[in-house]
């Protein structure tokens, strides 16, 4: 089973599990990695995975000139354009021939996406090969506005099997897969996270920002790629926030917290203008550290939400210009509804909201993280299922 990745993190902490069970049953793995592609550093996996191979496909120096690893994309006219012919151009000529011959022999592929580049070109290849794979859902999943422009739904491009992270999921991957093909397994990154395990990195984390008082989180996302903005109205949106909301911390700092393909450098500018709060902004640390540490948490249209209601924070969703809260925290009462013009009232409730779920939060989390600790076992036997049907 090959599993080819192009995130050290995300895709790494849920791909790993799996592919340890599949290796218990005997079954021989091994890592693909388009690390470089965007940007990043193809890790080891010896501490994690001992004995696995993880081949890197490009040169670490590419990750200097990463322009074509970006996901859909969000610029339109000639940016776009441009975007979509380097992507054309890395394809065929060094990615396309790497993954042919690194996948020759291949009997399932497992990948974390199969609409955003290079997946989209990746899956067609696997496709026309005859080669099976199996899609581990990689975030939360709700229609995206570059979907709609663009007609690449994610897990609509042929998975033999379309693993889901829980109902919510599933019946979003229904109306673009052939229902058959969506399984609910659950995330395997949740499988062995006990949020009460994590408090000591979070107290120590805390020491390290010279922080006395928990602070709010600001648990940033790619929202500009996704379609809903540009990068320039995040940044602004996320201005605006840190002016607007620290009148009302009352001592606290804010972290901010971004995703591995967010400009680090912008936001710590944006936030060495402000005069009125304490801003820290994050680099390499974890996020379940990160999460431990906080007393609320703010969040844009990332999985990360359910990842702060599972260690019992207090969550809002900051309004996106034009498109409102997006995602169904709010809809379905997990989270505050947050804009800029309420904050001063409800920043002061999260930040005193009490950090036990209730029963709302729970059957939340239910409908979106099913099979908690079971998770890695499903998913690796419904890739040994694909491989004998193919077999």
């Amino acid at each position: 089973m090959t599993f080819v990745f192009t995130n050290p993190r995300h895709h790494l902490d849920m791909m790993v599990p799996v592919a340890a069970k599949l290796r218990d049953k005997g079954e021989a793995v091994q890592f693909l990695s388009l690390a470089e592609l965007r940007g990043l550093r193809t890790p080891e996996l010896r501490d994690r995975l001992p004995g696995v191979n993880v081949v890197r496909l490009l040169p670490p120096w590419i990750r200097k000139n990463s322009s074509t690893g970006a996901g859909l994309g969000t610029s339109g006219g000639a940016g776009a354009i441009a975007r979509q012919t380097a992507q054309l151009v890395t394809w065929h000529a060094v990615l396309g021939p790497l993954l042919r011959y690194r996948l020759r022999s291949a009997d399932v592929v497992v990948v974390p996406n199969d609409a955003a580049f290079p997946y989209n070109t990746l899956t067609s290849l696997l496709r026309d090969r005859r080669i099976p794979f199996v899609l581990l859902q990689e975030g939360i999943r709700f229609p995206l506005p570059t979907e709609h422009r663009q007609g690449l739904p994610y897990g609509g491009n042929g998975a033999d099997v379309v693993c889901s992270w829980g109902e919510a999921s599933a019946e979003h991957f229904r109306k673009v897969a052939p229902p058959s093909t969506v399984a609910v397994t659950g995330s395997p990154r949740w499988d062995d996270v006990s949020p009460a395990a994590w408090s000591d990195q979070g107290s120590a984390l805390m020491a390290k920002l010279g922080l006395t008082k928990k602070p709010l989180l600001y648990l940033s996302n790619t929202v500009d790629d996704q379609g809903f903005c540009s990068t320039t109205q995040k940044m602004e949106l996320f201005a605006n926030f840190v002016a607007r909301a620290a009148p009302v911390l009352g001592g606290r700092a804010i972290v901010v917290k971004l995703h591995l393909r967010e400009n680090v450098d912008a936001f710590r500018h944006v936030a060495a203008d402000q005069t009125v709060a304490q801003v820290h902004v994050l680099g390499t640390e974890g996020l379940f550290e990160t999460l431990a540490m906080g007393q609320a948490a703010v969040v844009l249209a990332s999985t990360v939400g359910l990842e702060a209601l599972a260690f019992g924070l207090p969550l809002g969703v900051l309004a996106l210009p034009g498109h409102g809260h997006v995602f169904e925290y709010v809809s379905r009462g997990a989270a505050t509804a947050l804009t800029l013009e309420n904050l001063t009232e409800t920043i002061p409730q999260m930040l005193a909201a009490p950090h036990e779920p209730d029963q709302t939060t729970r059957d939340f989390l239910d409908r979106h993280l099913a099979n908690r600790g079971r998770a890695a076992s499903l998913i690796a036997d419904r890739i040994i299922d694909v491989r004998r049907r193919w077999s």
